[in-house]
Parts: C-alpha cells; structure tokens; sequence
C-alpha cells in the first residue's frame, strides 16, 4: 500500500490541513485530476497565487496521497469529514496517508520520533531528522545534495508539526491513536483484501508506535464495541465484519 521510494514530494506540500480540507469539500465523485484542477481554478477555493502553485497541490500533494490508489478514498474522507468526526482525529487519517506517500517522513516518524517517546524522552532534537536523512544518503538509498537534505529536513518536521506530534521547539506532544482511526484502517485494508492476519501485521500501527500486543489488546477491545467480531487464539486472529462497504462503515461508526 505505501510508497517506498525516497522523493522529495513533500517540498511541495507538507500537511496541508487546510488545503486538503477546502479539496474535499468541492470533491466530486469520478474526479479526475485534471477535472479537479479545472474545477479549482474555475471557483478559486484554495486562492493560490499561480496556477502552478494550484497544480502542485492537487498533483503532487492531493492526488498522490489520496486518489492515486483508490479514487473512493477522498469520498471517504469528505464522507467522514461531513459527518462531523474532530478535525483532531480527522488529522490523524491524513497523516497516515501522507506517511504512506512519502517514505522519509513515515521513516522519521517510525525511526527517529518512536525511539524518542520509547526513551522517555521530552524533546525530539532537531538535529535528529537531518541525521537521518545523511544516513539515507551514506547508505545510498538517495542522492540528494546537502541543500535537498536539508529542505527535506525541514519539510519532515514541518509535518510532524502540522500534525501535532511535536510542537515548533521539537517538544514531543501526546499522541494516541483514535478509536476510529483504528477502525478506518482496518474496514479500509479488509475491503482491500487483506487477510485479518495481515491486518494485525500491518506497517501503519507502527506510526502509532504501537506494539504487535498492543494492536491485538486494541483489535479486541473494539469488538466489543459491535463493529465487528474478533476472536484469539494464541497467535491466530479471525474477525467476523459486520459491514459490506466503506461507506456502510463510515455512516455507523460516526
């Protein structure tokens, strides 16, 4: 499901709340890209300076994100989004979207920010984001000069930033993931065809700094909530779902 390839994407666009919201909202089914820049650029809704500027949000940001491997997904969001779930734990689907797009940043997040909150400690340095990506470098996974490193740099914090998982000065802010996101995740990567097994497996809860235990412990706590029907035994998961579509999931559970 995620990209794995090094890019430097997010130059063009770190979270963009506010963007990806105004987006969502005019969205229509059956959307393409060029049918959404047409479209942005006939009512002006993101109020960009240039056209470029335009193309590089919906293109590089808004399309790679969240209409390139499933065009139901910004149907999803505004579904979800117009049925009033908090902006907070709203942030918390984009995240992970961004994160599976642009693999520095879930990089950072799993490897540098995780070790962080593992060591009890208060302040992610901000030294520790470009160690990284020269790491990337030496090991020749990317060939970016010194100055594409260190905009990447900047371009990763900014998106922790922007979804609050630490604030401007690098101080590590609580974060825990939302009922719903779980639930999201899972209906989302069930009707992708993964096996209940491979979803207990996946990369995503690791953006949590969730535990393999962890994720079981909360897999069963939300069964008994009625989304589904989940059942242990040792190191075999079964879920029995409840709902045959995204769309059915999203109406019951907001």
């Amino acid at each position: 499901m995620r990209n794995l390839k090094y890019t430097t994407q997010l130059t063009h666009g770190t979270g963009m709340i506010n963007e990806i919201l105004s987006l969502l909202s005019v969205y229509q089914k059956g959307m393409d890209k060029d049918a959404l820049i047409k479209y942005v650029k006939d009512i002006n809704c993101l109020s960009c300076k240039t056209e470029s500027r335009l193309v590089h949000i919906i293109y590089d940001v808004f399309y790679q994100r969240f209409m390139k491997v499933n065009p139901d997904v910004p149907i999803w969001l505004k579904q979800i989004r117009e049925r009033g779930l908090s902006l907070k734990h709203f942030t918390q689907l984009l995240m992970i979207y961004c994160a599976r797009e642009n693999a520095v940043f879930f990089d950072v997040v799993t490897n540098v920010l995780n070790p962080c909150k593992n060591d009890g400690l208060c302040i992610m340095k901000k030294e520790s984001v470009s160690k990284y990506i020269s790491g990337l470098v030496e090991e020749g996974k990317v060939k970016w000069s010194e100055s594409v490193q260190k905009r990447s740099a900047s371009y990763v914090r900014s998106c922790l930033i922007d979804y609050e998982m630490i604030d401007r000065e690098g101080k590590i802010l609580p974060y825990e993931v939302n009922d719903f996101t779980i639930l999201y995740l899972m209906y989302e990567q069930h009707f992708a065809g993964l096996s209940d097994m491979a979803i207990w497996d996946m990369e995503e809860w690791n953006l949590f700094n969730l535990s393999h235990h962890q994720v079981l412990e909360r897999i069963m706590n939300l069964s008994l909530k009625g989304a589904y029907i989940a059942q242990t035994s040792g190191e075999l998961l079964t879920i029995s779902w409840n709902y045959k579509s995204m769309e059915e999931f999203i109406n019951a559970a907001i």
